[in-house]
């Protein structure tokens, strides 16, 4: 039984919600609630939230898993190379 399941999981998002409007409560939201608390802002009518809450659960580049890049800078991006006018 995943946590959407769970008796009382409403209630939790509604909650959630409740403290989200407030500005506070950003650290409980999480991959299982993040969709049904878009629903929710929407449904109300709080665009803005709505927004900051699709962003939060858009991957950052589709390639990386939502994981920062290891490649090393190349040597073009250090102080040597650049031109000093």
């Amino acid at each position: 039984m995943n946590d959407a399941t769970k008796p009382g999981a409403t209630e939790d998002v509604q909650e959630i919600y409740r403290l989200l409007k407030r500005g506070l409560g950003h650290d409980l939201v999480n991959d299982v609630n993040v969709f049904e608390l878009i629903q929710i802002a929407a449904r109300d009518g709080h665009k803005v939230l709505e927004q900051e809450l699709r962003e939060w659960q858009a991957p950052c580049d589709p390639n990386s898993s939502g994981l920062p890049s290891t490649i090393a800078p190349t040597r073009g991006f250090n102080r040597e190379h650049v031109k000093h006018r």
